[in-house]
């Protein structure tokens, strides 16, 4: 029960919880490693901030609900109630340079063909995957179409692409083509996404935030 304060019900502001990230037992070391080699690949290739990005791939959900719900004060547990539609997801690969230009998104919709009747906005690349993931092939496509066609690749010059271990971005053929690229592949650590991902807080974070106000609207 909640706690009455002259006649009236005390409420609480509830914040949804998620699993947080576990480092590995090494991560200083992990850290510093990574952080040196960062700075000796800049330093020997030279490369300005328009010639070094990074990118991730987030996930977005067709029911957004809240994070926070106001309840009594003093309960020990709150359900949130959603449409059930929580589950259904699509993917979207975003990137973002040094001197913060960001390239054209890329989303990728859970299906096996796209709709045929459904008009996309020309700034933004759309795709189907039945699961919805971002596969080997769509990364090459991706690396062709948006990385590609960046400033920094109509000068031909030489860059750094920063990206995290997902299996999708070490193959071989990925490898290749960025190396014909003129691209430098740069792989944040295994279990150090949470510190070493700025896309996290500084583009997926405020991207998924309006997306949310967008919804609740």
């Amino acid at each position: 029960m909640g706690h009455r304060v002259h006649g009236q019900m005390v409420l609480a502001l509830w914040r949804r919880m998620t699993i947080c990230q576990n480092l590995p037992k090494d991560f200083e070391q992990k850290l510093l490693n990574y952080e040196w080699y960062i700075t000796n690949l800049r330093t020997m290739g030279n490369f300005l901030m328009g010639q070094m990005a990074i990118a991730d791939e987030t996930a977005i959900y067709l029911d957004m609900p809240p994070n926070y719900t106001v309840e009594k004060k003093g309960v020990k547990e709150v359900l949130l109630k959603t449409t059930g539609c929580e589950k259904l997801r699509l993917t979207v690969m975003l990137v973002a340079t040094a001197d913060g230009r960001k390239l054209p998104p890329l989303l990728v919709l859970k299906r096996k063909t796209l709709p045929k009747s459904e008009a996309f906005l020309k700034d933004i690349i759309v795709r189907a995957q039945e699961k919805g993931w971002m596969t080997e092939e769509l990364m090459l496509e991706w690396l062709n179409i948006v990385w590609g066609r960046s400033p920094r690749a109509f000068l031909n010059q030489p860059s750094m692409l920063v990206l995290d271990a997902f299996k999708g971005h070490l193959t071989d053929s990925v490898k290749n083509q960025l190396h014909k690229m003129k691209t430098e592949l740069v792989v944040i650590p295994g279990g150090m996404t949470s510190v070493l991902q700025p896309m996290d807080v500084s583009i997926n974070k405020p991207f998924k935030d309006r997306l949310r106000q967008q919804y609740l609207t």
